[in-house]
């Protein structure tokens, strides 16, 4: 039985002792003027010496042609380099025949292969593709999953044959290559590089992060004249700092061999700037703690780091949703040092320069804070408070000046001593709400799946893969914000009329005498006092 009718290339007939089963299909982009491999074959089979053997596209005399609409045939096709293809498809990997073409009007190799949507894993005569499709499944598999490129390119192999018995052609170098430019243009094309006349090397530093709609943006979410309220609090930026000590990253390969593809254009920040400061700086001695014994304070010069480039990943987020702020993360080489933390957090506060309120959350901000004006003048000029201004915004770039707010986040406010627990509270401070600044700490469940497979990656893929998981997880905070905003209102509207009520009975049972009015009437007077000047004594003190 010969096989005549095919969709896309010529088969070569087959004998009629010969039987090839096509359980899947090629389906034709007509829009596109070229061939898309849609599905894949599932299974070959060619019937051989009384019984089926397991067969490919290439042995059957299949041909994918390049460079023409559907049904048009090319009179000068070019063979792919050695007759020799291999493309990576949802279902399998294939050893394919493919031809270029070679007429007149031909386009580069790599470019026919990127209009039949076929991801080539090089410009000069590429010898493996892998479909869009594929990259696709993968990118948000491995958001929503964790897989890592091991386990999803050996799982195609496995579906490819699971016998063991036909070696299938190794690619996995090639899909992580594949797969990392592929990151990376998508994050380009979503930031709308491919727009701009100056192109790709014109990017600024943030300018690929997804930034955070909730946080103050003049002269986007922002009220004209906002700086001139009476009610400046409004419009206070809310900051919490962490870090998370499972994001190692081991001393594999070097910048200069893996530099990355990206130069601080999401949120880490920019390397080769960042380590020039940590090493201009590296003679600093970090003062010990006043508080408890802050094992982040008074080991951050000596904690264990054989072995590793980084011993975790320093973030600033935004207290309040969970988002990560664009270049306001770092690699952390020793501890906690505030070396590392002053540039990291005034790098991601370089966005705010026009915010006149900063709420900062940190652990240990009862330490940090000390000394903070001292330390500010040794950062780089374009970091330093009264000399930011944010490249990415259209708005006057005159900073201002700015009144910062610490705070200790309240589930690690029980560990310090008994000054700092209200003189750092979010509790007895007006103007912060019901923040609680513990933000950072809900995201590091979902990004811990991923230290595995990270930590043995160079520096360069390192910071990429966690910008791009940052970047998806900011995305899809985004796209529910409204919902979410919407329920948590509701939820308080209800919860401020209950507490009330219960508040006016509470004040209502104590003005029953005169004691309890003349009560009420300091008490008021004594916390208002400090409210307004924390000099004056603390009312919440014992």
């Amino acid at each position: 039985m010969a096989m005549k009718h095919v969709l896309v290339g010529n088969f070569r007939p087959l004998s009629d002792v010969k039987i090839a089963f096509q359980l899947s299909y090629f389906a034709m982009s007509a829009s596109c003027h070229c061939m898309s491999v849609h599905h894949s074959i599932e299974l070959r089979f060619e019937w051989k010496d009384s019984f089926f053997h397991t067969t490919s596209l290439k042995h059957l005399g299949f041909r994918i042609q390049l460079g023409h609409k559907p049904g048009e045939s090319c009179r000068r096709p070019c063979p792919a380099y050695d007759n020799d293809f291999v493309i990576i498809n949802v279902h399998s990997i294939h050893e394919v025949s493919l031809d270029f073409c070679n007429c007149e009007h031909k386009a580069p190799h790599f470019k026919q292969l990127l209009r039949a949507r076929l991801f080539p894993a090089m410009v000069t005569d590429p010898r493996t593709a892998a479909t869009f499709s594929v990259l696709d499944l993968f990118h948000l598999l491995s958001f929503e999953s964790k897989v890592s490129a091991y386990e999803f390119y050996h799982s195609l192999a496995r579906r490819t044959d699971n016998t063991g018995i036909q070696p299938i052609r190794d690619r996995y170098s090639v899909f992580l290559r594949i797969m990392h430019e592929w990151r990376n243009l998508n994050v380009l094309k979503r930031a709308g590089r491919g727009h701009d006349t100056a192109g790709v090397d014109a990017t600024q530093e943030g300018e690929l992060a997804v930034l955070c709609p909730v946080c103050p943006h003049p002269g986007k979410n922002l009220p004209p004249n906002w700086e001139t309220s009476d009610q400046r609090w409004l419009y206070a930026g809310f900051f919490a700092i962490d870090t998370n000590f499972r994001l190692k990253h081991r001393l594999v390969s070097s910048d200069t061999k893996d530099p990355g593809l990206m130069h601080g254009w999401g949120y880490f920040v920019e390397e080769c700037q960042y380590k020039t400061y940590l090493a201009e700086n590296s003679g600093t001695v970090q003062e010990k703690s006043t508080c408890i014994s802050h094992n982040a304070v008074n080991m951050a010069d000596t904690k264990a780091s054989n072995g590793l480039a980084a011993i975790g990943v320093r973030t600033i987020d935004c207290a309040q949703h969970d988002m990560k702020l664009l270049n306001g993360v770092g690699d952390l080489q020793k501890g906690e040092k505030y070396l590392n933390m002053d540039y990291i957090i005034f790098s991601a506060l370089a966005r705010f320069p026009h915010l006149t309120n900063i709420n900062l959350s940190y652990n240990i901000a009862c330490q940090w804070h000390k000394k903070l004006q001292d330390r500010i003048p040794g950062l780089p000029i374009k970091l330093q408070p009264s000399e930011q201004q944010d490249p990415l915004s259209e708005m006057s770039s005159t900073p201002a000046k700015k009144t910062f707010n610490f705070f200790v986040p309240k589930f690690h406010l029980a560990a310090h001593i008994e000054a700092f627990q209200t003189a750092f509270s979010f509790n007895w401070t007006l103007g912060v709400g019901r923040t609680d600044g513990e933000a950072p700490e809900r995201g590091w469940a979902n990004i811990n799946h991923v230290a595995t497979s990270t930590k043995e990656m160079g520096p360069g893929s390192h910071r990429e893969i966690l910008d791009d998981f940052f970047g998806d997880s900011n995305w899809k905070k985004t796209t529910v914000l409204g919902r979410i905003m919407s329920h948590k209102l509701k939820e308080a509207v209800k919860a401020m009329h209950e507490h009330r009520l219960a508040f006016e009975e509470l004040e209502n049972s104590i003005r029953e005498s005169d004691l309890g009015v003349s009560s009420l009437a300091t008490w008021k007077a004594e916390i208002e006092a400090w409210e307004t000047d924390h000099t004056n004594p603390n009312p919440f003190e014992r």
